[in-house]
């Protein structure tokens, strides 16, 4: 019982130190973040982020790497066959701006490790792998789309990629969250790049 509530308290404080991490690496950037500035804000004490991650790389590596394979999934959670295609990607398109701009914070991690892909090779692989998930995902619903002649014709694979692309690019023109409507504004503006019909 008392191996129990120690086991709980260490897996809170090492929460609480990759959400620490998290926010700081995203505000002040991997240069310019340090071992000390994480565990001021996690307070906790700087032998004990060394302790939990070893590294300051490491830890960039768990904050980076660990949320994003459930993220993936999330993104991953709409029909490439349905018997409506308008009203597949019409839900999936709403559901992507909407989740993007909540994850404001984090993507700032995911943009400065596609931005310095060199500096973080093993992250940007990782990172890479999951996200050519959704990308197949999306030609797959395109590829099918189009077939039932509910999707204009295109390239699946730029269609996806522009997509993708939009999708990264909102969450980077913005440093507040925008109004709702313009969230469902944008969510249009995303439907028509697969040319429902």
């Amino acid at each position: 019982m008392a191996s129990d509530k120690v086991a709980r308290n260490m897996e809170l404080k090492k929460a609480r130190i990759l959400e620490a991490a998290t926010s700081i690496f995203a505000e002040k950037g991997y240069e310019s973040t340090t071992m000390g500035d994480i565990a001021k804000k996690a307070e906790v004490g700087f032998g004990t982020v060394a302790t939990y991650f070893g590294s300051k790389e490491e830890l960039f590596y768990t904050c980076v790497v660990q949320p994003w394979q459930p993220l993936i999934a999330e993104l991953q959670t709409f029909n490439v066959s349905p018997i409506s295609y308008r009203h597949e990607i019409e839900e999936m398109t709403k559901k992507h701006v909407t989740f993007f701009n909540e994850q404001k914070v984090y993507m700032h991690l995911i943009v400065q490790v596609n931005g310095q892909y060199e500096k973080f090779p093993t992250i940007f692989k990782h990172i890479n792998q999951q996200t050519n998930e959704l990308y197949e995902s999306l030609i797959q619903l395109i590829t099918n789309g189009q077939k039932k002649q509910q999707l204009l014709e295109g390239d699946p694979s730029i269609i996806a990629i522009s997509y993708i692309s939009l999708l990264f690019g909102l969450r980077l023109s913005y440093v507040d969250n925008p109004p709702e409507e313009m969230l469902q504004q944008f969510a249009t503006i995303a439907m028509r790049l697969f040319g429902v019909k």
